[in-house]
């Protein structure tokens, strides 16, 4: 399963992050990506993370 991501360059405040749709967050600047999913978790990881444990973080998220 492949989900759209948008890369921001810093993390949104919590005021923020309410008016501000996740695709609209740009995390370049930071290194870091994260990806929001419908039910509202929001996953944030280092630019470093390897396909192999990003699919294990998202599988675990699955149940």
């Amino acid at each position: 399963m492949f989900m759209p991501l948008q890369v921001a360059t810093d993390l949104p405040t919590p005021s923020s992050r309410a008016a501000t749709a996740p695709a609209a967050i740009d995390t370049a600047a930071t290194g870091r990506i994260e990806i929001a999913l419908p039910d509202g978790t929001v996953i944030r990881v280092g630019e470093a993370i390897g396909s192999a444990a990003l699919r294990r973080v998202m599988a675990a998220l699955r149940g």
